[in-house]
């Protein structure tokens, strides 16, 4: 049984929501810190024996540290983000009002690549390029896949700072070899058909890849790319003072063109 809970943060004239799910007695991810009322509230009421957490970001893990000290039941997550949830999180003032900074906790290493529940049997896949410890949970029998940050949108025109269009793009590869239809993506709920859109995202990056290439190729500058194949900047961008922006996108892009074109990017 898969029940989904939805949160919506709302400040600075945006509106972020949030999900968590639970899978029979195993929830997936823990949301953020500003959300802890609501999260403690039905969190009390489940039947959790386990957490999985799909990455560490802060929007992720917000009430991992409340779980930790009075439920004591084990946390997992990949051993890329063990030593990120150790830490208590220092965010720019941005991430801070919408998500809130959250405490340390203590979680465990997957030890391998499967998790089961009464129900369910989860792969858990290694998706990197949004974060260095995400992961996606595919269960192909029951044609699943708790997708995390890897969708969101098919078509972004803007990357964090700290992500990598190439690594997407790999991770979106390696997810679509997977047999399933249905996604539950953790910041747009459950979507029906949802490896079609997983599909879209990564023919949408490809061909910027190869359009940011292409435009390299002729000698264009990254500012002059940005400025022709994604120009228009978006509140969002403006509130994160580009932290979030099409340059990172860019340049995440060029990044990883072949050795003989490194010198000059």
């Amino acid at each position: 049984m898969i029940n989904s809970f939805k949160f919506n943060v709302q400040t600075l004239r945006q509106t972020m929501t949030v999900y968590i799910f639970l899978v029979d007695d195993v929830l997936i991810d823990t949301g953020p810190f500003s959300m802890r009322n609501e999260v403690v509230n039905i969190v009390k009421e489940l039947p959790i024996n386990r957490v999985i957490h799909t990455h560490h970001h802060e929007d992720h893990t917000g009430n991992s540290s409340w779980i930790e000290r009075n439920l004591h039941i084990p946390q997992l997550i990949h051993p890329l983000g063990v030593e990120h949830c150790k830490k208590s999180t220092r965010l720019p003032l941005y991430r801070a009002v919408f998500w809130n900074n959250r405490g340390a906790f203590h979680p465990t290493p997957f030890e391998n690549r499967f998790i089961s529940t009464d129900n369910y049997s989860f792969e858990i896949v290694h998706t990197p390029g949004h974060a260095e410890d995400h992961i996606v949970l595919i269960d192909e029998e029951k044609g699943i896949c708790f997708s995390g940050d890897l969708y969101l949108f098919h078509s972004p025109t803007s990357n964090f700072s700290f992500e990598s269009v190439p690594e997407l793009i790999r991770s979106l590869d390696k997810t679509l070899k997977y047999s399933f239809e249905d996604i539950y993506c953790s910041h747009r709920g459950y979507l029906k058909n949802g490896k079609k859109l997983l599909e879209r995202k990564r023919d949408y990056l490809l061909q910027l890849q190869q359009n940011v290439t292409h435009a390299f190729e002729q000698g264009k500058t990254s500012k002059e790319i940005r400025k022709e194949l994604l120009p228009k900047n978006k509140l969002f961008q403006y509130i994160s003072f580009f932290e979030n922006s099409p340059n990172h996108t860019v340049n995440s892009i060029l990044k990883e063109l072949p050795k003989e074109y490194s010198s000059e990017v």
